[in-house]
């Protein structure tokens, strides 16, 4: 359609546009001015105002409603890139070999599987009857939800450039591999294979999950703590835990071992009304850094950014496959 068909209707118009004019048609009006009567001004001017108003928001409605209204496009321009796998997934509604998945798009998998591009920063790899959306693009920061479905995400870029959002935490990416698994209600798990990342909580604190770490992600807004897997006693007590159990915490405390401090301080994080409790257990497991003591970490902040920082790079130090 030419611009000038929208200015003084010269030019070819739009089939859309055509479609709008002939159901706003009724509501022309061409007589002269004054046969308005518009000299009684106030509550009728108001009514006249009032029904404009609600002409133009008939005519967004029906624009919406036409058939064909045009989804965001899945053939190119800017987005993530993807093929599929096993045979066609859904782009926009449409039925697609491969395409680029726009900001506002949603990809579902189906039956098949599919390669998405993280902008020229990773990949995705996505399992069967998988949706995702394309929340953002940009030099400075990428973000993908995750609705359901399974996602393994390899990247290679700077801390924070990427995060995956699901139902019940973000995953900020800080250079890594992992795979985060979520069903309908968008409870789940995420493990790590490389690198690490930061899981939100609803107090504003972060948990770090490193390397060889696996979390649960659970109803409520709240990402579980990272577990190494290699003490059986502590899984079972956090899974306990997270589930409400009473005298769970003592029993996780008391499980809790030295390789296990990268537990201990995520719980410290979710667990605000008993993060001195838990801080002092932690501090017999792995002791704060420098003369940053117990007290000034319960208060959040930098103290105990930089005891969990401390714990990560021991971890890194320690930890094995």
């Amino acid at each position: 359609m030419s611009d000038d068909y929208l200015w003084n209707r010269s030019g070819a118009p739009d089939p859309e546009i055509e479609k709008l004019e002939q159901l706003l048609a009724p509501l022309g009006h061409d007589a002269p001015l004054d046969e308005l009567r518009l000299r009684r001004r106030g509550k009728r001017l108001w009514w006249i105002v009032l029904g404009a108003g609600v002409a133009a928001a008939a005519a967004v409605a029906i624009y919406l409603a036409l058939p064909g209204h045009p989804e965001p496009s899945c053939t190119g321009g800017t987005g993530f890139a993807f093929t599929g796998r096993g045979g066609d997934v859904s782009c926009g509604g449409t039925a697609v070999a491969s395409g680029v998945l726009p900001v506002g798009g949603a990809l579902d998998t189906g039956a098949h599987e599919a390669s998405l591009a993280i902008a020229t920063i990773g990949t995705a790899e996505l399992g069967t009857h998988t949706r995702v959306r394309l929340e953002e693009t940009t030099a400075h920061h990428h973000h993908l939800a995750l609705d359901e479905g399974k996602l393994h995400a390899v990247v290679n870029a700077p801390p924070r450039l990427f995060e995956v959002s699901t139902k019940h935490t973000n995953v900020v990416d800080l250079g890594c591999e992992y795979t985060i698994e979520v069903d309908a209600t968008g409870a789940g798990s995420i493990v790590v294979q490389h690198g690490k990342v930061e899981l939100a909580t609803p107090n504003g604190m972060l948990v770090v999950a490193p390397m060889g770490t696996h979390a649960r992600i659970l109803a409520g807004n709240r990402p579980g703590v990272p577990l190494t897997g290699k003490n059986a006693a502590l899984a079972t007590a956090i899974e306990a835990y997270e589930h409400g159990a009473p005298g769970a915490l003592a029993t996780v405390l008391a499980a809790a071992e030295t390789p296990d401090a990268i537990t201990i301080i995520g719980l410290a994080a979710i667990d605000v009304a008993h993060r001195a409790e838990i801080l002092r257990r932690l501090a017999q497991l792995s002791p704060p850094p420098g003369d940053l003591t117990v007290e000034a970490a319960v208060a959040g902040g930098a103290p105990f950014e930089a005891w969990r920082e401390d714990i990560v790079s021991s971890y890194f130090g320690l930890w094995r496959p």
